[in-house]
């Protein structure tokens, strides 16, 4: 397996070989949005062998599988894989299928839109509550924006570049590792610099969300942490890495954003992290408005915002 560095260095190279002249603080919607996505096939397709007890099984075979396991069991078998994780994704929008179509000259970029959208529809809600809503909403990847190119082949060209990116990473080793996490963040960062003063929207600087940590995990027990303004969540998970595994294992994470496609991303980067999506509650809506009316406390700001009960 790939190492912590090479893997960073590798789609860090990447991403400046594609980008062209697109700005990162829009580039890495598409490349963190991709990337994401390819994570979510891959933990499908490891809790179908798991369930289906496949053991070694290469990954062709494995889609292969999954294939033939829907054609027989259908629905229930994306019950059984949604009740699991929580959603599932069916065998023909896997990113491994889109892998085969670029390789076989088949690749239509309708079936990326149609994989994303097909995604939300995947999804299991509880009490009306759908945390993943929007996830790939044209905020985060519009594949008809001229950014990618002025026509549909100029855009299919860079879409499929970018998705040969991570064609050959299995995501959900490296997440089991830290080393996805990492590497995410990592990107989050990179992008940060490259975007210069519009970096403010989306990530706090490395440095000070250290400080913050060290601060606030001196505290007392925490049992949950709440960013008003959490960007891509960078604080957030900064502080509950300074936190002991018993106080990571029951700390709920809150955080607001304003821009759309940067709440999207801290949903993202949250998962990525291992965060479960029942630890994690985040609104899209503007903080500001509400600062105004004066109250202060943490329990007052999250019934505010509807973060909390």
């Amino acid at each position: 397996m790939l190492t912590s560095e090479e893997i960073k260095r590798r789609l860090w190279d990447g991403a400046n070989e594609l980008r062209g002249s697109m700005d990162a603080s829009r580039y890495k919607d598409y490349m963190l949005g991709l990337m994401f996505y390819k994570f979510l096939s891959d933990k499908t397709l490891e809790t179908y062998k798991n369930a289906d007890r496949l053991g070694q099984i290469s990954e062709k075979g494995l889609v292969e599988a999954y294939t033939k396991a829907r054609e027989s069991y259908g629905e229930m078998l994306d019950t059984t894989i949604q009740r699991i994780l929580g959603y599932y994704i069916k065998p023909q929008y896997l990113y491994q299928v889109w892998v085969e179509d670029i390789n076989s000259g088949e690749f239509e970029l309708q079936k990326v839109t149609d994989s994303l959208h097909e995604f939300e529809r995947s999804i299991y809600v509880e009490v009306g509550e759908n945390k993943f809503q929007g996830l790939f909403s044209s905020a985060t990847i519009d594949l008809t924006d001229t950014a990618l190119g002025n026509n549909l082949n100029e855009r299919s060209k860079n879409i499929q570049a970018l998705i040969m990116l991570f064609a050959d990473l299995n995501m959900v080793a490296l997440q089991k590792s830290d080393i996805l996490g990492d590497a995410y963040e990592y990107l989050i960062g990179q992008f940060a610099m490259e975007s210069g003063k519009k970096a403010g929207e989306f990530y706090t600087p490395h440095q000070v969300s250290e400080v913050m940590a060290q601060i606030v995990s001196k505290t007392t027990r925490i049992s949950q942490i709440y960013d008003a303004t959490v960007g891509s969540g960078s604080l957030l998970l900064t502080v509950g890495k300074h936190l002991d595994t018993a106080a990571q294992k029951d700390l709920h994470y809150y955080g607001q954003e304003k821009n759309t496609a940067t709440y999207n991303l801290t949903r993202m980067n949250l998962l990525l992290h291992g965060v479960r999506p029942e630890k994690m509650t985040v609104r899209n809506a503007d903080t500001i408005p509400y600062l105004m009316t004066g109250r202060k406390t943490l329990n007052d700001l999250m019934k505010g915002f509807n973060l909390m009960p």
